[in-house]
């Protein structure tokens, strides 16, 4: 059995974020610009669903706005859909940010980020680029950061 397990959740909701805290002793991670950004609640001109899926054999969240990517990942990874986060952009514009995926194998961790630099930092040290997952509204400098880990 593998104990030693690691997994990056990504949250909108702050009752969710304080459960992973309280109940699986999950912290909050990042700072401003380093982890996620402003998505969209309900679907807009422009943007797509941002799906979170689980694997709980692996412990990793997996976001994806492919729906090919997504029926893969359930039908042949061992990935469920937990929820659809929100909405985000599939092209860059004005107040948006690229929001990075990478992929970790030995670790079977998914790790996203807006940061160009953490973004590069992480693939320097072994975790393989995925692309863009889609663009977000880049945080305020008093933005919390609801990503935890």
């Amino acid at each position: 059995m593998q104990t030693d397990l690691v997994d990056h959740v990504y949250s909108t909701n702050e009752t969710e974020v304080r459960y992973l805290i309280d109940f699986y002793g999950f912290s909050i991670e990042g700072k401003k610009g380093t982890a996620t950004g402003y998505i969209h609640t309900s679907q807009q001109p422009d943007t797509v669903p941002l799906f979170r899926l689980y694997a709980i054999g692996i412990s990793d969240h997996f976001l994806t706005t492919s729906v090919t990517e997504r029926d893969h990942a359930i039908k042949r990874l061992g990935y469920h859909l937990e929820s659809t986060l929100g909405y985000v952009r599939t092209e860059p514009g004005p107040g948006l940010v690229p929001f990075y995926r990478l992929h970790n194998a030995p670790a079977h961790d998914h790790y996203y980020t807006t940061s160009e630099h953490e973004h590069e930092d992480a693939a320097r040290n072994g975790w393989a680029k995925e692309g863009v997952v889609g663009y977000l509204y880049a945080l305020e400098d008093d933005a919390p950061v609801l990503t935890v880990t």
